[in-house]
């Protein structure tokens, strides 16, 4: 607990020396999470959960169900989100289904908006701090920021940020870096033409399919 701690003061430090930025207003999803409240209302929380959670590409996932069937899943993501927007509606959109497993696609938004990779790793680790404040057991998988054909020129930008998080999960087995990058760019290094919607942001069903054939694996079995 006491390395936890100093870990998170020592990264809340960096990040505020290279000047981090403001965060969003998060009233801005006042609506979407309106909607999650009516939905969640009356519900008790689902055993053995594989909570989605993140931005657009999170929340536009819609074949969650049939691609995972051995898994009892919940899509709560809404676009454009930040980190600091996920951690602003945590207890909605996390805490009250009480998740067995996390997924979490999160972080390309504050990137782009020019935040620091040290801001959105902090952000990061006070994310995975209150999920296992929850539950100290609970899995979280990290999906890298991927690599589209739209944002590529942040790519070593969006990398840097990866890395950290990488690292950092390596030496924690409750998390899990899911570098998507491995199954988005060809052997020229650039994004596969094929899995992009009109936007060349987010991802069509080819693109999907990816994903899951790579997280997978990574799930914890479902338990009857």
């Amino acid at each position: 607990m006491i390395k936890l701690i100093t870990l998170f003061i020592m990264v809340i430090s960096s990040a505020n020396s290279l000047t981090a930025k403001p965060e969003p207003d998060p009233v801005r999803f006042s609506n979407a999470i309106a909607i999650f409240e009516k939905e969640d209302a009356g519900r008790k929380p689902i055993a053995d959960l594989t909570l989605f959670t993140g931005s657009s590409s999170i929340r536009m996932w819609k074949s969650l169900p049939t691609d995972f069937p051995d898994h009892k899943v919940l899509n709560r993501g809404f676009g454009g989100s930040h980190i600091s927007d996920v951690l602003h509606y945590f207890d909605i959109v996390v805490a009250r289904h009480k998740p067995k497993t996390v997924v979490l696609y999160c972080g390309e938004n504050d990137l782009w908006s020019g935040k620091p990779p040290q801001q959105v790793f902090a952000d990061f680790i006070e994310f995975a701090r209150r999920v296992h404040a929850l539950d100290p057991k609970t899995k979280i998988h990290y999906l890298a920021a991927k690599p589209s054909p739209k944002r590529m020129s942040k790519w070593k930008i969006y990398q840097s940020c990866n890395h950290l998080i990488a690292d950092h999960s390596a030496k924690d087995k409750r998390l899990n870096f899911v570098d998507v990058s491995k199954v988005m760019l060809g052997k020229d290094g650039q994004p596969l033409p094929d899995i992009w919607l009109k936007d060349k942001l987010h991802m069509n069903g080819k693109g999907y399919a990816r994903w899951t054939k790579l997280l997978s694996p990574l799930l914890l079995p479902k338990i009857e």
